[in-house]
């Protein structure tokens, strides 16, 4: 079992890795999420202390992404010619675990007085998962606590040793260098860090949707505390309008895509708006357990803002609609609008690049946090 800065010296730690090469060590690295229907992409260009976008793209599979996967080289052709053609710079990258591979836990334990918080947590987790961690790769994540409490908190990643080496092997394959794999809260954290400047250290929510599942992560005090998974994506919108509308899920997709969740001056809009709602309600009594439980365990303590990104986000009307439903301020996490970086203009839409602009933001001068 490995544990603790894990995904950022795995290379280092997994039998069968071999260093990347240092063609390109000076180059800022490329932050690479296989997302499930398109390969995000992001690198910073630095210009003296300053850190802004060099290049962006978001660029969709020639076919399913599984049978991509396989085609060794489909897959190294298709990841070349999106480097070439929007201006990538090396072939250094920071990549992310696709959600299946990993489990994300927030874990409470209690730490008695002269013993180690790491001991105790790796003890805890062998018997939460009854022992079967030998053939895991395990990352902690501490979160701050009172000094004076023996109560601690973690975020613990837990993945597999088999596809953490499969998904290594699957980037070298394509020509790349992976200098570190990270995991999608701590991205998204990057990016909050980076562009939420006011308050300074304002207490956020995340909710990172994807295709069937989505994922609600907290930060306190701008560090990482929470995340949990919730059931509930853009397909299974999807397949509520598709029954209720009487349409195929293909069509049912299109049309929520196309007119979103407005609900003024978009009569369809207005109809998606009202059909979806109780699938958002029930989105919303996930989102008030957590924002109760960070009261709970912050002794009082409020979130002041919700950031959306991911499928739905990127949805006309989507951030509005929430805000709305959850009665607090809702807005795209848009990594193009870090302060203090030069002033560019990006054509990609914000709401699906947050992973990759995160993962990109490990190589920030100042690095912006993990």
């Amino acid at each position: 079992m490995e544990h603790n800065a894990l995904w950022s010296s795995l290379r280092a730690r997994l039998a069968g890795w071999k260093p990347p090469h240092r063609l390109f060590a000076g180059t800022p690295t490329i932050g690479f999420d296989l997302a499930s229907e398109r390969l995000n992409l992001a690198q910073l260009g630095h210009r003296g202390k300053a850190s802004g976008w060099h290049a962006v793209a978001s660029v969709p599979y020639p076919q399913a992404r599984t049978a991509l996967l396989q085609d060794v080289a489909g897959f190294r052709s298709f990841v070349r010619d999106a480097l070439r053609q929007h201006g990538f710079r090396g072939r250094r990258v920071v990549s992310v675990l696709p959600p299946g591979d990993l489990q994300v836990i927030s874990m409470d334990y209690t730490t008695p007085n002269g013993q180690d918080d790491t001991a105790i947590l790796l003890r805890t987790l062998k018997e939460r998962f009854k022992g079967g961690l030998e053939d895991s790769v395990v990352d902690i994540l501490p979160i701050r606590r009172p000094p004076e409490s023996n109560l601690r908190s973690a975020v613990v990643a837990v993945a597999p040793r088999e596809r953490v080496l499969a998904h290594l092997n699957l980037l070298q394959s394509a020509g790349l260098a992976p200098q570190a794999i990270d995991i999608g809260p701590a991205a998204l954290a990057r990016v909050a860090r980076a562009v939420v400047v006011d308050p300074p250290r304002a207490n956020l929510l995340l909710l990172n949707f994807g295709t069937r599942k989505s994922y609600m992560t907290l930060l306190w005090g701008r560090r990482l505390m929470f995340d949990r998974q919730a059931d509930f994506g853009e397909q299974s919108l999807a397949d509520t309008l598709a029954r209720n509308l009487d349409l195929s899920p293909e069509r049912a997709l299109a049309l929520l895509r196309k007119h979103g969740l407005q609900s003024h001056g978009d009569e369809v809009g207005a109809t998606i708006s009202e059909l979806l709602q109780p699938d958002f309600q029930h989105l919303a009594h996930e989102v008030n357990r957590v924002l109760i439980y960070f009261a709970s365990q912050t002794h009082g303590g409020s979130v002041e803002s919700i950031y959306i990104c991911g499928s739905i986000a990127r949805h006309p009307g989507a951030a509005e609609f929430m805000g709305r439903l959850l009665t607090m301020p809702v807005q795209v996490l848009n990594p193009w609008c870090m302060p203090d970086s030069p002033s560019t203009a990006i054509a990609e839409p914000p709401a699906g690049m947050a992973v990759a602009a995160g993962l990109a933001l490990r190589s920030a001068p100042h690095h912006v946090g993990n």
